[in-house]
């Protein structure tokens, strides 16, 4: 049934509230959780489902971090020569940050000549452990021609913030859509994830080029959903938007919740990523390491606590780390003391430095930096 699937993942998404960590990236390729790229989400979803031939919609800043991270898609068996991987660069430069409509007219070709009869649609910023076949079965059986993916929360919804929300009929149908602005009760949250039938898209997005409409295209089906056969799913585990400073944090402490780790990295046969050979990490004797995750390739002397730190990090003598997110290949000197921080790659912080953040609005320290006070 995955042979009649191909995958089609948007990873051009705002940045104004993570710049911090987009300078020299995408949301999609930002690190998550010690060894994950926020993509790998999307993509293991994608491909464990069989489907083998999944496009990407790729900003037009900074892509060389995506490319060097999925390479030839080999680490979700996507270096193929039927099917694989395709980027898709947008073109319209007046929305050339954007999952835009009219950014696809140059690539309707990718669509054209997949063999694929359905495309299943999601963004590279969501962190959720799918099991799309389960959503694909539920299409099937449905005999609509959309489906979208939703899931209702009851909670706090202010991580949610900007957010589309669908509104249920009666009869459990969609009544309309709305955005996320304060923080309501309860929602039903789109999780951006639609099944839609290939020549449906294409007519969709023609029909848009031609009378000059320009939105994203998430948006864009939203408002013909009127005039297509609609299933809905709901989706009732673990989910994240990375599309905030604040999100992105909270999702990497997160991790640090047994349930959640679990259900998120490790279910569905896990989540698939790079490969990037290192040793174990290496505790010294003077180490204190509490609740925290701790990658491979560490040499870890100090205190660590409540933390997420990625591979190749040192953390020498005396330095104290609490509550913050180190990414890969960082150097924390003796004497150190970081707390409520969210850390780049190749950061060094030198000798009896104080790093405070807050836990509402962490401080980033960005890629490259030398902190020497």
């Amino acid at each position: 049934m995955a042979k009649s699937y191909m995958g089609l993942i948007l990873a051009a998404q705002d940045t104004n509230d993570i710049m911090g960590l987009t300078k020299y990236r995408p949301i999609a390729s930002i690190p998550f959780a010690g060894r994950y790229r926020i993509i790998d989400f999307s993509l293991t979803n994608l491909t464990r489902t069989g489907i083998s031939n999944v496009g990407i919609v790729v900003p037009h800043n900074y892509v060389g971090s995506l490319r060097d991270h999925i390479r030839g898609g080999q680490f979700w068996d996507l270096n193929r020569k039927t099917g694989g991987i395709f980027l898709m660069h947008p073109t319209i430069d007046s929305e050339i940050g954007k999952s835009n409509v009219k950014n696809f007219r140059s690539n309707l070709e990718y669509l054209h000549k997949s063999k694929e009869k359905n495309v299943v649609l999601c963004s590279s910023h969501l962190i959720a452990n799918i099991d799309l076949q389960s959503i694909i079965d539920s299409h099937e059986k449905s005999g609509r021609d959309l489906t979208i993916v939703y899931k209702k929360e009851d909670g706090d919804l202010m991580g949610y913030r900007g957010c589309t929300s669908i509104m249920l009929n009666e009869n459990k149908g969609i009544e309309k859509f709305g955005v996320i602005v304060d923080s309501p009760e309860k929602a039903n949250i789109s999780l951006e994830i639609k099944i839609i039938r290939k020549d449906l898209l294409i007519d969709l997005l023609m029909s848009g080029v031609q009378n000059g409409l320009v939105g994203d295209l998430n948006k864009f089906i939203e408002h013909n959903v009127y005039k297509i056969s609609t299933n809905l799913y709901e989706f009732t585990g673990y989910t994240k938007f990375i599309d905030s400073t604040k999100n992105y944090f909270r999702a990497n402490k997160d991790m640090l919740k047994k349930e959640i780790r679990e259900e998120l990295l490790l279910s569905n046969g896990g989540i698939s990523t790079k490969i990037n050979d290192t040793p174990p990490a290496i505790y010294k004797p003077e180490s204190k390491v509490s609740n925290s995750l701790i990658a491979n390739g560490c040499i870890v002397k100090g205190s660590v606590k409540n933390s997420i730190i990625g591979r190749r990090v040192i953390v020498k003598k005396g330095a104290i780390i609490d509550n913050s997110v180190i990414l890969q290949s960082c150097v924390i000197e003796e004497g150190v003391e970081i707390k409520n921080v969210i850390i780049d790659k190749n950061v060094t912080i030198s000798k009896y430095q104080k790093v405070i953040g807050s836990e509402e609005f962490p401080l980033i320290i960005e890629k490259k930096s030398l902190l020497d006070g």
